[in-house]
Parts: C-alpha cells; structure tokens; sequence
C-alpha cells in the first residue's frame, strides 16, 4: 500500500501559497512634498531690517479633483490619472499654503514684510488669497500651475491686485518625483509674480 507524504505535500502548498502572494503583492507607496525657496537659505538671507508691515497669506485654495492623496496626472482632455503609488506626505492645500508663505517671507523679508498664515493674523496690511484651479502633471512630461490670486489691502473689502497666473515647468521625465520638482519650481515662479504685484501695491496703499 502507497504510503502518503504529508510533511511534503504541506510544503508543496506552502510554497504554492507564498508565491501567489509574492505575485499578487502592491508596490510600495511613494510619498513626496513640494519645496519651498527657504529650504536650503540661511536665516540671515531673510532677515528684516526694517519692519514695514505684516503680509497675511490665505485662504489657499484648490479644485475639488486636486483635493486627495493621490498625485494627479492628466491623460486627455477630460480624463485624469490617479498615481495610486505617488502620494502626497500630507494635505495638498496645507502643502501649497506651507510653501507660498515660506517663498513669501523669502521673496518680502528683505523688504521689511513679515509674512505669516492668515488664520495666524487679524492684523496684517495686506492678505494675498489663492485658487489653485490647476496643479498637475501632463502627459507631455510638464507640469501646469493654473491660479488665481488676490491682493486684498488693510480696510475691509478693499482689492490692490489680482490676477490668473499659469505656469508650464518641464517636468524632465522623471516620473513623480520630477513631477514634484517641477510642481515647485512652478509654485516658486507664481509666488515671485505675487510678490512683485504686493511689493508695489502695499508700498502705495502705505
């Protein structure tokens, strides 16, 4: 009479069973963040001298389609893909609002600005309020920054500025991780448009 293996035929099952799962593992997730102009300065290269008033920055804004974990790519005209394994580290709106107040501070300290959140402040000369109604990779290996931006004064319901802004970075083909490079750069070019506007429309307002 045939003898049954049993020790083989459960290693043999084992076996079978770690290699499906092997198969039908995820890759692991990625998680980025945007950079801002101060990353990499030393305090002193924003230092203020003179102090000539304070630049409250927000609310900041972005469309309903940017507002998930996941980096958004767009393939069409009317489609968008979700990098389900290139996430953001946190919130894209509180990434966005992070980084325009830190090159804000960069770009208006030397200035004499202090620059801070809005919900920090109810005291500021000046409230700079952004839309992101664009922020994403393309297909052609770009990123597009596609903002509206308002330069609100001292005095309840008074406008010094606005403007829509887009900004088209190369984004290098180097997968997500140039894609948020590219994303920053662009936050970069939008902030010194920002600034330039704000320096001009506070000094006449003040």
């Amino acid at each position: 009479m045939m003898r049954r293996s049993y020790p083989l035929l459960t290693a043999l099952c084992i076996a079978l069973l770690l290699g499906l799962s092997a198969c039908g593992s995820s890759p692991a997730v990625r998680f980025y963040t945007l950079t801002s102009l101060q990353e990499g300065k030393s305090s002193s290269a924003i230092e203020i001298t003179e102090r000539r008033g304070i630049v409250a920055v927000g609310p900041v804004e972005i469309a309903d389609y940017l507002d998930r974990p996941q980096i958004v790519r767009r393939d069409g005209a009317t489609s968008v893909n979700l990098l389900e394994v290139d996430r953001w580290a946190g919130s894209l709106q509180g990434d966005l609002a992070r980084v325009l107040v830190d090159n804000l501070a960069v770009l208006l300290g030397p200035g004499g600005y202090v620059v801070l959140p809005w919900e920090t402040t109810a005291l500021a000369d000046g409230r700079i309020q952004v839309s992101v109604t664009r922020f994403e990779g393309t297909g052609r290996d770009t990123v597009v920054l596609d903002a509206l931006w308002t330069l609100h004064g001292k005095e309840m319901g008074e406008i010094l500025a606005a403007g829509n802004v887009v900004i088209v970075e190369p984004a290098g083909g180097g997968g997500a991780g140039g894609m948020v490079e590219a994303m920053s750069r662009a936050l970069a070019e939008l902030s010194r448009r920002i600034a330039a506007e704000a320096v001009t429309r506070l000094g006449q307002a003040g």
